[in-house]
């Protein structure tokens, strides 16, 4: 009987995470890619040299870690060179967030809750984008939770002293590794260090291991990323703003969860199930209080910063606050003890999330440019010269910077290649081309997609071609 609910447990286990699999697959190609991710692509080329590739970031000014970037510029030096395969990569680790979630879940409640944990972020949306995305944000997802199942593993008294090597070692490696792929990490180190501290003072219970640990990772992650720490505390302006009023009653968890309504669902969840259980959480020797320094410091620090110096905060930032969020409402429904409210909760948190999964997918609508639409759209016998159209932007230099990063992304679409189309410089075309297309990507130029004084009088405008975010136009050159 014990061995029949345990096979139950597990195929049930198996199929919450094929849910989360079919779901990160499912429309992995429904958009192209933003400026962000040709940024990403571009440096991750696999045919320049690495060299070449780092000072690709600093012509970018890139203020992301390079973690991610050469993470996934050896995976396309595997495979082709396009950006189908560069999102393969955001895919592989938003997959195994979900059962390594799963498990850091099970690690802190020895329950069931942690099927719980398992379903909500199979289907959470917003991890589901960020697995589709050529962006480092499910990296940072997955590397933080390896981070806090390695600090749960040093800080246990029950396990041997040769497993506590290898653990410590682990939670240097992933400690300085998440520290790596963004500097918010941070925050979770923090959070392990207030919570250790706390321990100390309150429960007599010394953590030396971790205390030791620190220096390590501090030493192991400056001497690998110091210059990139220098020069993002350099920064005095960031182009990021202060969040206005209405984020105080949010906390971007209708960004987290979907819309206004599964935002106020999921945050109302969470502070009642603290509030219930707070002297549980604070006045017993548990792993639910690193989840909520976790949940704290994630928005107490930023805005610090962003009061102090400059504003800093967004929402992809703190990725990471999902774990907290996700496994403190999975574990703490678990923990009532009245039946009929349990159900209720769980009714009342899981039918909106299912049904508003659903929409979100039924009625998915593209948010970035549609170039591949673009390109589809062309007759056999169409004008297939092309231009890109940056010259709206701050100065020369960046104009130049941008059309090389949304040329570097099209000439590898199969649609360009397949169809043989062609590419040109904006400032570079001849007369003798008679017949070209002007792409102008709305967002870099401000939606001005005048062409250059220089070229007004003897380009006539013939056609119009609106795509999302990408404004097309046909000139005949005299």
């Amino acid at each position: 009987m014990f061995l029949s609910k345990k096979n139950n447990i597990l195929i049930l286990l198996i199929l919450l995470i094929l849910i989360g699999v079919f779901l990160r697959i499912y429309q992995l190609n429904f958009e192209n890619y933003w400026l962000d991710e040709m940024m990403s692509y571009w440096v991750a080329d696999p045919n320049i040299t690495l060299n070449d590739a780092l000072i690709r970031r600093e012509q970018i000014g890139a203020t992301s870690p390079v973690l991610f970037d050469l993470i996934l510029r050896q995976y396309l030096s595997f495979f082709n060179y396009e950006p189908e395969y560069g999102r393969h990569v955001p895919l592989f680790f938003g997959i195994l967030s979900i059962p390594f979630l799963g498990l850091l879940s099970h690690q802190i409640s020895k329950n069931n809750s942690f099927l719980l944990t398992v379903f909500l972020t199979s289907i959470n949306v917003y991890l589901i984008s960020y697995s589709q995305e050529v962006r480092p944000y499910s990296l940072i997802f997955l590397l933080s939770i390896f981070n806090i199942i390695f600090y749960n593993k040093i800080i246990s008294e029950n396990i041997k002293s040769f497993k506590k090597i290898i653990f410590f070692l682990s939670f240097v490696i992933f400690s300085v590794l998440s520290l790596s792929s963004h500097p918010f990490t941070f925050i979770i180190l923090f959070s392990q260090i207030v919570n250790s501290i706390y321990f100390f003072f309150f429960f007599k219970k010394k953590n030396y291991l971790f205390f030791i640990s620190v220096p390590f990772i501090l030493l192991i992650y400056l001497y690998f990323n110091f210059n990139y720490i220098v020069a993002q505390l350099a920064y005095s302006e960031y182009f990021l703003t202060h969040e206005n009023w209405k984020f105080y009653y949010n906390y971007y968890f209708s960004r987290f969860f979907g819309s206004r309504i599964m935002g106020i669902i999921y945050l109302s969840t969470l502070i009642y199930l603290v509030v219930t259980f707070r002297k549980k959480i604070f006045s017993s020797v548990n792993n639910y209080l690193l989840l909520i320094f976790i949940l704290i410091f994630s928005y107490v620090i930023p805005l610090t910063y962003s009061y102090l110096k400059t504003p800093i905060l967004s929402d992809r930032y703190i990725i990471f606050v999902l774990i907290p969020i996700l496994i403190l409402i999975s574990l703490l429904i678990f923990e009532i003890i009245n039946k009929k409210v349990k159900i209720f909760i769980l009714i009342f948190l899981l039918v909106p999330t299912i049904v508003n999964n659903f929409m979100e997918i039924k009625d998915r609508k593209t948010n970035k440019p549609e170039f591949k639409k673009f390109l589809n759209s062309f007759e056999k016998n169409d004008v297939k010269n092309l231009t890109i159209n940056t010259s709206s932007a701050k100065n020369e230099n960046a104009s130049k910077m941008l059309a090389k990063l949304v040329e570097n992304y099209v000439v590898t679409l199969n649609e360009f290649k397949n169809e043989n189309f062609k590419i040109f410089n904006l400032n570079d075309v001849s007369i003798d081309q008679k017949m070209i297309w002007v792409m102008c990507y709305e967002p870099i130029v401000g939606f001005n997609c005048s062409l250059p004084d220089i070229k007004k009088n003897t380009w006539i405008l013939l056609e119009t071609k609106q795509n999302h975010f990408l404004n097309s136009r046909l000139y005949e050159i005299r």
